[in-house]
């Protein structure tokens, strides 16, 4: 979430739902996927992510304009899938994704940032950039804009790569090198890299909210050093057709959570109708019955254990004879 900006937890909660509900392999509607238009030459992953990350700034732009509490919300993202001995990597905003290779660190995605920009332009020295003013504002975010611009970077992985996704938070706080440094000291335990990571940043200040993720390379294809096949392209802002296209998209998330959200609350109150139904129907006269057979059955076990225990009307004899114990 934008930090200093209304409802950013909410902006980035929805990034984050609507990626992994796609994810988990909604079916886009019929014609959907030629309206997107992606170049040929990436992945369907990368392509998907792409997708993804275009369908939820509409979600959180349509949320932003309706919600006058809600208004300016916006958040950056980053995601990245493995596949076929590749990775495809989506981002917008300034959350980078980092590679350490071999033992060295290398920022494999570009800040959407003004500072960014100003020293793409040579306009600003990297030791300039460090103190400048105005380094947090960023020039892209999902949910300020109707449309947005996604960068995509696909590229072959390596055994043993160790990729880290992270937010401003850990980055504005803690220099790349201690980065490698903690990363290269921390061997498998990505779990363990992840807290030093932000203990680091807590360190160095701490002054915004910080994320990290961790990914290693356990086992992949050999591929030639001199050539990582990376490939990186900014898609340009959605045409209308494309936006058409994702508020289908839209629309049927929303319908399938309503769904699902229904079909729970109808079987609740189905069996909260039959509870009400079985009480009324009987008004208790069943169970007050059974109370009763239950009450003569212990009153008439009492009487015969005390006319044998005091042998009243020689009952003693009786039941012994009954019961073949004489």
């Amino acid at each position: 979430g934008m930090g200093g900006h209304a409802a950013g937890e909410i902006a980035s909660q929805s990034a984050v739902d609507t990626i992994i509900r796609l994810h988990k392999g909604l079916m886009l509607p019929s014609g959907a996927e030629a309206a997107l238009d992606l170049k040929g030459e990436f992945s369907d992953e990368g392509k998907f992510l792409v997708s993804a990350i275009r369908v939820a700034n509409s979600r959180i732009h349509i949320k932003s304009v309706a919600d006058p509490e809600l208004s300016g919300m916006g958040t950056t993202v980053v995601a990245a899938i493995i596949h076929s001995n590749r990775i495809s990597i989506c981002h917008v905003g300034d959350s980078r994704v980092y590679r350490v290779r071999n033992g060295a660190l290398q920022q494999v995605t570009e800040d959407h940032s003004w500072v960014n920009e100003l020293l793409a332009a040579g306009q600003l020295t990297p030791e300039q950039a460090e103190n400048f003013p105005n380094r947090n504002v960023i020039t892209r975010a999902l949910g300020t804009q109707e449309r947005v611009k996604v960068d995509l970077r696909e590229e072959n992985i390596k055994t043993g790569d160790i990729y880290l996704l992270c937010s401003d938070g850990l980055t504005g706080c803690l220099p790349d090198e201690d980065i490698l440094r903690i990363v290269n000291n921390g061997g498998d335990d990505l779990d363990g890299i992840a807290h030093e990571l932000i203990k680091g940043a807590n360190a160095g200040g701490g002054n915004d909210n910080i994320t990290c993720v961790l990914m290693k390379v356990v086992e992949a294809e050999t591929s030639d050093d001199s050539d990582d096949g990376s490939v990186t392209v900014t898609f340009p802002e959605e045409s209308d057709i494309e936006l058409n296209a994702q508020g289908v998209i839209s629309k049927q998330l929303d319908e399938t959570y309503v769904a699902k959200e229904t079909t729970h609350e109808d079987d609740k109150d189905i069996t909260e109708v039959s509870s009400l139904e079985n009480s009324t129907d009987d008004d208790g006269s069943g169970n007050q019955f059974l109370w009763y057979v239950f009450g003569f059955a212990i009153a008439a076990i009492a009487i015969v254990c005390a006319a044998f225990i005091f042998d009243i009307g020689g009952a003693k004899k009786i039941i012994s004879n009954w019961l073949g114990l004489n």
